[in-house]
């Protein structure tokens, strides 16, 4: 079976290309003889097979690329979490698939309409200056929900804030990031009974008017070093509460991610790297 692994800012995926429905494997759970995706789940063990750092290939996700249903589209993205459970959306996750599918010459597009389970992402690859080689991706993540019945949450408070973007997020204001006892407390956010599906949390500090430090506890996935729908909850949740500025440096473990949300089309943008670290085959 092969595979690329990649990663944005560190927040990474194994790669899988169901555009041709070329993986063929004859471990359970895993066939590719129908025509799409949607026929041919990965089961959960696998998943976390693929996902174990050390008897695995080690990621924080498995990320399939398929052909698109929607006649619109052009891709579609498939996301199952470390836990072998399935993703609607992942910001990093989907920058990497733009990247994936330019240079393995899926496509000689730029700018990109990505079939998700939360919906379609419009991606802009940005290439590195007088070179054909994607260096970044910027993303339309669409418009921040703050409807507790689509996150979902049995409430609503001022702290944590809970927003979706694609994904439900409850962000959470620190005075202290980097000390924080992140896998003692973002756990108990998990699996809280008032998130009957489930959370991500970021936890927050404020530097300045243009700059947020964020730590992640993914659903699924533990801490990892970014994530791109957080980060995008995090800037509306900072300037909505007018704690930042509408163009929002959001700094992760694994580096930046620069967010603005255009309140006048009510569209929040992310931009960030896409980087391949290697590929391989799985015997």
């Amino acid at each position: 079976m092969e595979f690329v692994k990649m990663h944005g800012l560190g927040n990474d995926f194994i790669i899988l290309d169901d555009t041709d429905n070329r993986q063929k494997n004859g471990r359970e759970g895993f066939e590719t003889e129908k025509h799409c995706c949607e026929e041919s789940e990965l089961s959960p063990e696998l998943v976390r097979h693929f996902c174990d750092r050390h008897r695995g290939i080690g990621a924080d996700g498995v990320i399939r690329v398929c052909n698109a249903g929607h006649p619109l589209a052009d891709f579609r993205m498939k996301l199952y979490n470390a836990d072998g459970s399935q993703a609607r959306m992942c910001g990093n996750g989907i920058r990497c698939l733009g990247k994936y599918v330019y240079d393995h010459g899926k496509t000689e597009k730029v700018n990109l309409l990505i079939e998700t389970d939360a919906g379609l992402y419009r991606l802009q690859l940005i290439k590195k200056e007088d070179t054909d080689r994607i260096c970044s991706v910027r993303v339309d993540m669409g418009t921040p929900d703050f409807v507790p019945e689509h996150i979902p949450a049995r409430f609503l408070l001022f702290r944590p804030v809970c927003v979706s973007m694609g994904n439900p997020h409850a962000v959470v204001y620190v005075d202290d990031v980097d000390n924080l006892p992140i896998e003692e407390i973002g756990p108990k956010f998990e699996s809280h009974e008032r998130f009957p599906r489930r959370v991500n949390t970021e936890f927050v500090k404020v530097l300045d008017r243009h700059t947020a430090q964020m730590r992640v506890w993914e659903r699924g996935s533990a801490e990892t070093l970014a994530c791109g729908t957080g980060a995008c909850a995090v800037a509306v949740s900072c300037i909505l509460n007018g704690l930042t500025e509408d163009e929002v440096t959001v700094k992760l473990l694994g580096g930046d991610l620069e967010i603005q949300w255009d309140q006048e089309k009510n569209t929040v943008y992310m931009t960030g790297p896409a980087t391949v670290v290697f590929d391989g085959e799985l015997k």
